[in-house]
């Protein structure tokens, strides 16, 4: 005697849809957690990758700082060797200075105009003497002013000359001034080379 399926066909066609349909569950849930794992993995690496560069980075700015400080550094010794050069530079040229204001002196001191003394400190000049006049020491003033490495000239004192009968200079007439007058040596490159240049004036 042959089997009969005694079961209705409809209800055996929902019975294998419905089974499929857990199939295709269970292939799709299994292929999303593959996914999922894969995609873990490959953020995981992403960040692993990112993190190296990262410390590699901080590395190679390590080494840029301590190059950069190494030429702070260098910038810092050649300020200092510029400084004492220009130390070195200046105190020759305040050691010079007071041969040039003699070599200078005739073509600074107008006529009628006599020195005593002349004295040099901290770049300022004392001068003082003996004047026919007060227009000759004006003279003198301008001959300063006029120099490229002198000037702020002024004349700090000035009065007749007490003679009781005598004269000092025997070829001035009674009357001359006695005077004191200040002048600054300017603050410049080239005063080693300006005592070279003319002056106005002259005795």
């Amino acid at each position: 005697m042959s089997n009969i399926n005694l079961l209705p066909w409809r209800e055996v066609i929902k019975e294998r849809q419905r089974k499929n349909f857990l199939q295709l569950m269970v292939v799709f849930l299994f292929a999303g957690a593959i996914v999922a794992i894969l995609i873990y993995f490959a953020l995981d690496w992403r960040i692993q990758n990112q993190e190296d560069r990262n410390s590699q980075w901080k590395n190679e700015i390590k080494v840029v700082d301590q190059k950069i400080a190494e030429i702070e550094k260098l910038k810092q010794r050649r300020q200092e060797l510029i400084d004492r050069m220009n130390a070195i530079d200046k105190l020759q040229q305040s050691r010079n200075i007071p041969v040039h204001l003699y070599s200078d002196l005739p073509t600074l001191v107008s006529s009628g105009v006599y020195l005593g003394y002349m004295n040099y400190d901290n770049r300022i000049v004392k001068l003082g003497g003996l004047a026919e006049s007060n227009p000759r020491l004006s003279s003198m003033l301008r001959n300063i002013d006029n120099s490229q490495w002198l000037g702020n000239g002024t004349i700090t004192q000035t009065k007749a000359e007490v003679r009781d009968g005598k004269k000092i200079i025997p070829t001035l007439p009674d009357g001359l001034y006695a005077f004191d007058m200040l002048f600054s040596v300017l603050d410049s490159q080239n005063n080693a080379q300006a005592p070279n240049n003319s002056m106005k004036g002259g005795r």
